[in-house]
C-alpha cells in the first residue's frame, strides 16, 4: 500500500556538464514545498552524489517509504538519458507512478508520455500541477479523466489515448522561508571543483525576456506575459542571509536565466549587502554582452566590492553572421569591448559559453570563433571559456526549423532523443565528417587552452595539484591544435575522457 503522505523526488545524473559544478537540487526543493503545504513528506535523491550504486539506495528507499509517486526533474541530453535509465529501473520491482518534470518534458511531452515507465508529465512551472496531481492520486482520482483534465499541464494516459493540458502560462514564486532546506541530509557534497566554498543557488529573477534563437527559454515563457519577474531585493538579501546564517553559505549561485535585464535590480541586491555587512561570494549564471556593456566601470567595481567573482556570459560565437543567426543582436566588436572592461576589474572572472555545430556554420566561421576567444584569453587573464556546447535543436526554436530544413528529423522517441542528443556525441545531418572531428578536438582543447585550472582549483588537496600539473604539460599542444585547428591523431582525447571518470570517482 502507498504512503500517502511520502514522495521521492530524483535528481538525475548530468553527465559532464555537471561535474565542473554541482550545486544543490534547487528545482526539487521548489516541488518540495508545493507538496510540503499539502502535509507529504519528501525524501530527494539525487544520484550525482551518490557513491554507491544508486539502484540498490533507490530501490531500498521506494521498497521502505511505499511513497505515493516518484518525480524527476529532466533536462535535455544526458539528464534524459539518465532518467530513462531511472524510471525504467524503478518499473522493474514497482507499480509506484513515475512523474517527470523540467525542461525535457515541457518542450516535448510527447515523447515522453511514449515511454511505457513514465506515467505523467508535467509542462511548465509546474508546482501548482504537482500539489494537484498529489492529491487525485492520494484520493484514488487517476481514473476520473475530468479530474485529471484539470491538472494544468499535465500529460497523462486515459483509456488507451494521451492527453495534453493547457500549461498555465506564469511563474510560481516561492518564499525562502518555505523552501525546506532540511530535507538535503548532506550539504558538503555540492559545490565547484577545487573549491572548498559552500555553495548555495538562489533565485533573484524568473524568466527571461530576450528570443535567442538557439536556447530553449523562449519555448518556456513563450506565452508568458511579463517573460522576467525579479524578486523584491530586500527578500534576495533575507534568503542570502539565512543561508549564511543557519547553513554557512559562503558563496552565493544566481541560478536565474538572466539577472541583469534590469541593472537596479543587482545594485539594489548588492548595495544591501554592502550595508548589512553581509560577507559572501556571489557568481551569476546569466549575463549578457549587451548587459555587460551597459554597466559602467562604477557599477562593476560595486559588483567586485560586494563579493562578484564570477559572471558566466554568453558568447556563443566569434562570427557576425552566426551571431544574427542566434538573434544575439551583438557584434563581435562588443565582444571585445565588454571583455576589455571586464580585464580592467581583476577580481570579476568573466567565463564564457560558445556554441558550434550550427546549422550552416562553416570551419572557417568556427576557427573565427575560436581564433575571438584566444584574443579574449590575451586580453584578460582572469577570463576562461567552458567546453563548447554542440548545437542541438530545440523543439519549437528559431533554428529548430533551420535544423528541419537541412535534414534534420525530431526524434520520435526519447530512445531517438538520447542518441542523438547525449553529451559528446556529435551527430547532425549538416555537419561533415571534418567538421565533427573538429569539434571532438575543441572539446578536449578547450579545457586547456586558458588559465582555469589555476583559477579555479585552489583548494590545495592533490587531485587539484596534479590536475593543474598535468593542464601546464598539455596546454603548448592544446593551444597548437586550438589555434591551427589540427585535429588529426588526437590520441589525447582518450586519456582525456578515462581521465574524467577517473576523477568523477576521486571527488
Amino acid at each position: 500500500m502507498r504512503n500517502k503522505h511520502s514522495v521521492i523526488l530524483i535528481q538525475p545524473q548530468m553527465g559532464l556538464s555537471g561535474e565542473f559544478s554541482r550545486h544543490l537540487p534547487l528545482s526539487l526543493l521548489y516541488v518540495a514545498a508545493a507538496l510540503k503545504k499539502l502535509d507529504i513528506g519528501v525524501k530527494i535523491l539525487d544520484t550525482r552524489v551518490i557513491e554507491a550504486d544508486w539502484r540498490c539506495e533507490l530501490q531500498k528507499l521506494i521498497v521502505d517509504c511505499q511513497p505515493l509517486w516518484v518525480g524527476l526533474t529532466v533536462m535535455a541530453g544526458f539528464p534524459t538519458a539518465h532518467a530513462l535509465e531511472i524510471s525504467r529501473f524503478i518499473k522493474t520491482f514497482s507499480e509506484v507512478p513515475v512523474v517527470w518534470g523540467g525542461a525535457m518534458p515541457t518542450v516535448d511531452p510527447a515523447s515522453c508520455l511514449h515511454e511505457p515507465s513514465i506515467d505523467y508529465v508535467v509542462a511548465g512551472s509546474g508546482l501548482s500541477s504537482v500539489s494537484m496531481l498529489a492529491e487525485a492520486i492520494a484520493a484514488g482520482r487517476v481514473d476520473d479523466f475530468e479530474s485529471l483534465r484539470l491538472i494544468p499541464g499535465l500529460g497523462f494516459r486515459f483509456a488507451g489515448n494521451t492527453h495534453f493540458n493547457p500549461r498555465f502560462h506564469g511563474f510560481e514564486p516561492v518564499g525562502y522561508t518555505d523552501l525546506p532546506y532540511e530535507v538535503i541530509e548532506d550539504y558538503s557534497v555540492y559545490g565547484q571543483i577545487g573549491s572548498n566554498d559552500r555553495i548555495f543557488p538562489i533565485y533573484s529573477a524568473y524568466g527571461c525576456p530576450y528570443r535567442c534563437a538557439f536556447c530553449i527559454s523562449p519555448a518556456l515563457y513563450r506565452d508568458f506575459s511579463p517573460k522576467w519577474v525579479p524578486i523584491a531585493a530586500a527578500e534576495a538579501v533575507d534568503h542570502i542571509a539565512f543561508l549564511h546564517k543557519e547553513y554557512g553559505a559562503t558563496t552565493i549561485y544566481f541560478y536565474d536565466d538572466d539577472s541583469f535585464v534590469n541593472l537596479d535590480h543587482i545594485r539594489k541586491i548588492v548595495e544591501l549587502l554592502k550595508s548589512r555587512n553581509i560577507k559572501v561570494k556571489l557568481s551569476f549564471r546569466g549575463a549578457r554582452i549587451d548587459e555587460i556593456k551597459r554597466m559602467d566601470d562604477s557599477f562593476l567595481e560595486l559588483l567586485a566590492e560586494t563579493g562578484t567573482e564570477m559572471l558566466h556570459i554568453g558568447v556563443e560565437s566569434g562570427c557576425q553572421r552566426v551571431l544574427d543567426l542566434f538573434q544575439k543582436g551583438i557584434r563581435v566588436e562588443d565582444i571585445i569591448e565588454v571583455n576589455r572592461r571586464l580585464a580592467r576589474h581583476p577580481k570579476l572572472i568573466a567565463a564564457y559559453n560558445w556554441i558550434v555545430g550550427t546549422p550552416s556554420e562553416t570551419i572557417e566561421e568556427m576557427r573565427q570563433t575560436t581564433r575571438l576567444l584566444q584574443q579574449l584569453i590575451r586580453e584578460n587573464q582572469r577570463c576562461f571559456i567552458f567546453q563548447p556546447n554542440i548545437f542541438r535543436v530545440v523543439p519549437g526554436s528559431v533554428l529548430g526549423e533551420k535544423a528541419i530544413e537541412m535534414g534534420y528529423r525530431p526524434p520520435a522517441s526519447l530512445d531517438e532523443w538520447i542518441n542523438s542528443e547525449i553529451e559528446q556525441e556529435v551527430a547532425a545531418p549538416w555537419l561533415s565528417e571534418a567538421m565533427k572531428s573538429a569539434i571532438r578536438m575543441l572539446q578536449v582543447t578547450s579545457y586547456f587552452v586558458d588559465n582555469k585550472a589555476d583559477l579555479l582549483l585552489q583548494s590545495g588537496s592533490l587531485k587539484d595539484a596534479l590536475i593543474r600539473c598535468a593542464s601546464k604539460l598539455y596546454r603548448p599542444l592544446a593551444r597548437f591544435r586550438f589555434k591551427s585547428g589540427w585535429s588529426a591523431f588526437l590520441v589525447e582525447g582518450a586519456l582525456f575522457f578515462m581521465a574524467q571518470k577517473l576523477l568523477k570517482r576521486w571527488r
